[in-house]
């Protein structure tokens, strides 16, 4: 959706695996750019999008009419990056432009807001990034089996946008994978004890000259990301595989974003997994 927009479904989100709408769960996987194997531009339409403008990122398990958004139970924060398409995804390349995490006072996580939503992520495209052709990632991390390491659960997935309107911006970035660590206190996380704070992994939120904040208002997450952010990236990029792009990263490492249902906490439903469709 663009500017309350409605578009066509998967038209212009890179292909994830339909067989298997399951989550990544490795920081260091490939497939934690966009779960996809398809990491071909040519294979997906691009959106013509405003700078400035209001894209709506659609998150369901399936978009059968009066289907559910995804199992309730599946909570955590939300994120969204851009980076420029003709990295396909690798390198230091990805600036965070939104962010949601936990709010105190409502006890409501983002993916909370996107389930009252209907599964839809409103976001804005900083007003003064320069024109071209970007990737947009959008990703919830699910929690309900964080308190172990390696428990969460990304999901994540790239849409194809085309800029214009735009300033001459060209936001420093982060490499995914590289930027979140398996021990990080947003990442390795109990939800089931009384929650007093919550960390958003990943760099602070880019924000566009004369412009507010991408991070929500009602948002009491902390948001103090750890300084070294941007060298934990460059560190874990040496171990890490480079991805090949973003939006369900699928390179072939189905053992990386495929899970046992069997080892899950109450709370996991195969069928209801979050699923980022098309985003608009």
């Amino acid at each position: 959706m663009v500017d309350n927009k409605k578009l066509e479904m998967m038209k212009y989100i890179r292909p994830y695996y339909d067989y298997y709408n399951g989550p990544v769960t490795d920081v260091n996987s490939p497939d934690l750019v966009c779960r996809t194997s398809d990491m071909n531009p040519k294979n997906t339409d691009t959106r013509d999008v405003s700078a400035g403008a209001t894209v709506g990122l659609i998150f369901k398990a399936d978009d059968l009419p009066g289907s559910m958004v995804f199992d309730p139970r599946h909570v955590g924060p939300c994120l969204v990056y851009m980076a420029p398409m003709s990295s396909n995804g690798k390198g230091d390349v990805w600036f965070k432009i939104f962010e949601q995490g936990y709010n105190l006072d409502t006890g409501k996580w983002c993916s909370d807001h996107v389930i009252a939503a209907d599964g839809q992520l409103d976001v804005t495209i900083p007003a003064d990034i320069a024109d071209g052709e970007y990737l947009l990632r959008g990703e919830i991390i699910t929690l309900q089996n964080a308190l172990d390491i390696g428990g969460a659960q990304f999901y994540a997935n790239c849409v194809q946008i085309r800029v214009s309107g735009g300033g001459s911006a060209t936001p420093s970035g982060v490499r995914i994978p590289g930027v979140y660590k398996e021990d990080h206190p947003g990442i390795h996380f109990d939800v089931y004890e009384t929650i007093t704070g919550y960390t958003i992994p990943g760099p602070t939120v880019y924000v566009a000259d004369n412009a507010g904040s991408s991070k929500d208002d009602n948002d009491t997450s902390d948001t103090d990301h750890d300084s070294d952010t941007t060298a934990e990236s460059e560190s874990n990029s040496a171990s890490g595989k480079e991805q090949d792009g973003y939006d369900e990263v699928p390179s072939e490492s189905e053992s990386d974003t495929s899970s046992d249902p069997g080892s899950e906490r109450p709370g996991y439903s195969h069928h209801h997994c979050p699923k980022a469709y098309r985003k608009r």
